[in-house]
């Protein structure tokens, strides 16, 4: 294995790439907002905050119920649609929201239509009342749907929303969720994905807000995050979709600021996260932030790695053989002073 830095541009992959948000609450559909959540505010939200996709995923056992003077007196009503005219680039999800007696984990799940389609008017998911399922009959309800799942938030720090690990079957993990910036359980969640691809399930990584107040400056990193930070940007190729390539995993969490590209190339062809390639290839990877205290990691999903170095110039190592790799910006230090600009690519699998 050779690695070096070059002051040039990292091979370029034609395709378009698009920001998009996978974890937003709206204030028809969740009751913990500051109530402006609406369809009114989302493009202007969009715009300012640079996002070209959002998802919105309101509580499961509120939609439906927001009539109520306290959702928990009448949950799990459905349909499972947050209602409003939402506009272009706004695909309807759910989050399942179940919780247990006490502060045992069972886990959030962001359920996103595979077809980017609202759910049939007929869903209703259930997760009431508290102790009624675990997070494994929360993916099959999601898996029912036809609904695409994310295990939110799986590390958090408050522990009734930690993931209770009853299923690995589901198929994308957020490894970065905006409540409290990046800290020790996003670090936590980024090992936990690691490790689920150690163990041969191929998890899409994703990140999202979890923003329940638009009119949050993006400044303000604590409960209350604004929309974007952090995005999922999404590599779309000629010939597909936005959702075709976030199942595929073409996707680089960030937060806006950060820039991270990571590619890998053999005999010409190039290919970028989410894609594979025969081996043995060179990685080239990139990235910039407009705050300090981080690096440039290009790492193996075995856990090794391969490069540490500064941002800035491009990084390049030679000669890697089959294995599964990514490229981040990490701290230099201690997770939990980190104060933004982490970015996390998707995977390259190097094939013999």
């Amino acid at each position: 294995m050779i690695l070096f830095l070059l002051a040039c541009s990292a091979p370029e992959i034609n395709g378009q790439w698009l920001s998009a948000d996978l974890h937003l609450h709206s204030s028809l559909g969740s009751n913990d907002t500051d109530g402006l959540g609406d369809a009114a505010a989302l493009a202007a939200v969009m715009e300012q905050q640079g996002l070209d996709l959002v998802w919105l995923t309101d509580h499961s056992n509120a939609l439906g119920s927001m009539a109520c003077e306290d959702v928990e007196d009448c949950p799990n009503q459905g349909p499972e649609t947050t209602p409003g005219d939402w506009g272009d680039g706004v695909y309807l999800g759910v989050e399942l929201s179940p919780r247990a007696e006490g502060s045992t984990p069972v886990g959030h799940v962001g359920c996103l239509p595979l077809d980017g389609e609202p759910f049939a008017q007929d869903v209703v998911f259930t997760d009431r009342p508290f102790g009624a399922l675990d997070g494994a009959e929360t993916l099959a309800q999601c898996a029912a749907a036809g609904g695409w799942s994310v295990v939110n938030h799986p590390e958090s720090p408050f522990s009734w929303l930690a993931w209770d690990d009853s299923s690995d079957d589901y198929q994308a993990m957020e490894i970065y969720n905006g409540t409290l910036g990046f800290d020790t359980s996003d670090a936590d969640a980024v090992a936990l994905w690691e490790a689920r691809w150690q163990a041969g399930h191929k998890v899409v990584p994703v990140g999202g807000s979890d923003s329940h107040r638009w009119g949050s400056e993006p400044t303000e990193r604590g409960l209350d995050p604004a929309p974007g930070w952090p995005s999922t940007r999404i590599f779309v190729r000629e010939g597909q979709d936005a959702l075709q390539a976030l199942h595929a995993g073409q996707v680089i969490v960030f937060e806006p600021g950060s820039s991270l590209s990571f590619t890998a190339n053999h005999d010409g062809d190039v290919v970028g996260p989410g894609e594979a390639i025969s081996g043995p290839v060179t990685l080239s990877a990139q990235a910039s932030a407009q705050v300090s205290g981080l690096q440039l990691e290009i790492r193996s999903m075995d856990g090794d790695s391969l490069f540490v170095g500064p941002l800035g110039l491009e990084s390049v190592v030679e000669d890697i053989g089959p294995g599964a790799y990514y490229a981040r910006i990490w701290p230099d230090g201690e997770v939990l002073a980190q104060q933004g600009g982490v970015a996390i690519s998707g995977v390259i699998e190097v094939l013999p």
